[in-house]
């Protein structure tokens, strides 16, 4: 029997058919990718339940333990067709990492003025201080009036990002009330509860309660909380300040301070600065009681002590510029911070103004009473104490 060409092509046809029956597979079905479903590396809070993404393939196995009462780095391994393929869990303690936005989280700037960009801090329970390392995102238009966020965002050793909103709003030049009496910046320093009153009371102590009353008058009234950086631009003429702007520092940063003044700002969201005496403690202090409404600022490392025969009789007159200069960046390394100094005793001389400026302190304050005007030197700024035994009455007279 003689076959023909197309005899040939049909018997070899029906022989591949029957090759795939025989086994079983389709000629259209693909064996699926094996691929992770989502991303390779997540990062989870502390005690968030972790939900599995999985694979592509369904009945893959999978392997790893996932302890989200504990921070760490978890590896996740899935394996199918004598394939493996890993995800990395990192579990993280969101409450580790507090960012402190210098000034207000409102900020307000006169339509035309610049926009002085006043950065924030960051305090990391673990990594430290992780100020450096701030990404800065969103513009700010002041030649039109309106309403724009800047975003902080950091993120950690445990690969977990946490970030913080400024709203910046424009006010258009008719409706901008404008400071022309200064801005008084407050001196305050120790604070006591009625359960844990000093031995020895001065007017340096100030009653929890009684700075609670005042902080609610400011909140009630609206007032405005320059930065530092804003300071200085209103003092050298730059920009214009609300109205209503005050700032508050509390001096020496000791624990009476911390352990119950922080508090009460953060129940009324006043941003306040600690000027720390950084050989105290100050390192541990800065990270532990670290808070979204407090700035930590140096006030020197060793020099609020005596020694010295003008003024309050402060050491810094018996010291040399480049030794003041040498005590300020030994102060900066712990405090990690150099937008403000406060003058130990209020003392301050010649060389010490030059000392913070070659120190890169955008600032520094006496003790001298007054409020902070355009022109004046920023080196030797005045500031304007509240002591523990005024009334409301004569603290809005202050602040007004």
């Amino acid at each position: 029997m003689k076959h023909t060409k197309t005899h040939f092509i049909a018997i070899h046809f029906l022989f591949i058919i029957c090759i795939v029956i025989a086994t079983g597979c389709s000629v259209h079905k693909k064996t699926p990718t094996f691929q992770l479903k989502e991303k390779k590396e997540l990062t989870i809070s502390l005690n968030e339940v972790y939900e599995e993404k999985g694979t592509t393939i369904k009945d893959c196995d999978i392997k790893g333990a996932i302890d989200t009462s504990k921070e760490g780095t978890y590896t996740i391994t899935y394996t199918a067709d004598n394939q493996s393929l890993t995800r990395t869990i990192h579990v993280a303690d969101p409450n580790r990492i507090t960012i402190n936005l210098n000034g207000s989280k409102d900020t307000y700037v006169k339509e035309g003025d610049p926009y002085i960009e006043s950065h924030c801090h960051v305090i990391d329970q673990k990594d430290g201080n992780l100020s450096n390392k701030v990404n800065i995102s969103g513009k700010v238009d002041t030649s039109t009036p309106g309403d724009y966020p800047i975003i902080y965002s950091v993120t950690n050793s445990t690969h977990y990002t946490k970030e913080i909103t400024r709203n910046v709003h424009v006010i258009a030049k008719k409706q901008f009330e404008e400071n022309t009496a200064g801005i008084p910046v407050l001196m305050y320093h120790w604070v006591y509860t009625k359960d844990d009153k000093p031995e020895k009371m001065d007017v340096n102590y100030i009653k929890d309660t009684t700075l609670a009353e005042q902080l609610e008058y400011l909140q009630k009234e609206h007032f405005y909380y320059p930065s530092f950086e804003e300071l200085q631009a209103y003092i050298q003429g730059r920009i214009s300040l609300p109205k209503k702007s005050v700032i508050l520092t509390f001096d020496d940063g000791r624990n009476v301070f911390l352990k119950y003044g922080i508090p009460v700002l953060e129940k009324y969201k006043v941003p306040a600065t600690s000027f720390v005496i950084a050989k105290d403690q100050g390192k541990a202090k800065v990270k532990k009681y670290a808070s979204e409404y407090i700035s930590y600022q140096s006030h020197s490392y060793g020099m609020h002590t005596g020694g010295g025969n003008q003024g309050h009789g402060g050491i810094i007159y018996a010291m040399t510029k480049d030794e003041i200069v040498s005590d300020l960046k030994r102060s900066q390394k712990i405090v990690q911070n150099k937008e403000a100094f406060a003058y130990p005793y209020g003392d301050v001389s010649e060389d010490g103004k030059s000392a913070v400026k070659e120190a890169g302190f955008l600032c520094a304050f006496t003790t001298h009473y007054g409020k902070c005007k355009k022109g004046d030197n920023p080196y030797a700024l005045t500031r304007v104490r509240v002591c523990g035994d005024y009334s409301l009455t004569q603290f809005k007279s202050l602040v007004n």
